[in-house]
């Protein structure tokens, strides 16, 4: 496998690589007037001029088979959720000409708290964006499937309901072109604990996400072999995913610290893989 633990302004070192040469994109970018002692906190209202050069690199680069996942939350701030967000994927789709084919949610256990008008903070959003119609990217919809259950499978042999005209196949409680019945495709809500201890490296970046997340992406929206990268790298949990996955991989950190852990982790998951 070829894999790039690059340390660097990943604006600085996406444009070295080549056209149309990423299968896949999986990110967490510093959020808006956060970590301002590690990424400098970009203000929200600046965030979405900050991050569009960033994006057309990614979209210069990705292959038009290709997918680009984002995962951000806005704040809040003086009581309400900051917008930045909203006007990010605006931006993404009417100022990039990205396709925003989905929005995933992650759900994931919440922090204790006793916030004043609102309940604890026990999701996040995975946005999905491709260059091309999303019926023409790689795709693997049973990756991450679970059995399907006897009752649901008798579902599918209900009376048809007719076809609808949007070209799904999908007719009423039936489907036209079912070939397997053995695997029920996930839903657009994915269930990942964020789990981080004392004993684990994700004690060491104030942001991080499970490695269960990432392979749920990367499952069902690049092939082995295929080539992920991650422009905000942190301590490398989409190498190791990716790694474990046969998939090749860039990881991107400007971090000098992170970069480090990085390469330790990896070097060690080498060793016994």
């Amino acid at each position: 496998m070829k894999q790039q633990i690059i340390l660097g302004d990943c604006l600085e070192e996406m444009p070295k690589i080549p056209n149309n040469s990423v299968d896949m994109i999986f990110t967490s970018p510093p959020y808006a007037d956060r970590r301002k002692s590690t990424y400098g906190g970009t203000p929200a209202s600046e965030y979405v001029d900050w991050f569009l050069p960033f994006a057309k690199e990614i979209k210069r680069l990705l292959k038009p088979t290709g997918s680009f996942f984002l995962n951000i939350k806005p704040h809040t701030s003086a009581g309400e959720r900051s917008l930045y967000v909203f006007d990010l994927v605006c931006a993404l789709k009417k100022e990039v000409g990205f396709l925003f084919a989905e929005e995933y949610c992650w759900t994931k256990n919440p922090f204790p708290g006793g916030f004043k008008g609102r309940f604890k903070n026990a999701f996040e959003p995975v946005y999905h964006f491709t260059k091309i119609h999303p019926s023409k990217i790689v795709f693997n919809p049973v990756a991450c499937g679970t059995p399907m259950k006897p009752e649901s499978i008798a579902r599918t042999y209900r009376k048809q309901c007719g076809a609808p005209a949007n070209g799904s196949g999908m007719t009423g409680m039936n489907t036209t072109n079912i070939r397997n019945l053995k695997l029920a495709r996930p839903s657009n809500v994915v269930n990942i604990n964020n789990v981080s201890n004392q004993f684990s490296n994700k004690k060491l970046h104030p942001a991080t996400f499970p490695e269960g997340l990432v392979e749920f992406f990367v499952k069902s929206f690049s092939n082995k072999g295929d080539t992920v990268l991650d422009p905000f790298a942190g301590i490398g949990t989409v190498g190791i995913v990716c790694t474990l996955l046969e998939r090749n991989f860039i990881l991107i950190e400007k971090e000098q610290k992170y970069h480090f852990i990085t390469k330790k982790t990896l070097d060690s998951l080498r060793r016994i893989c």
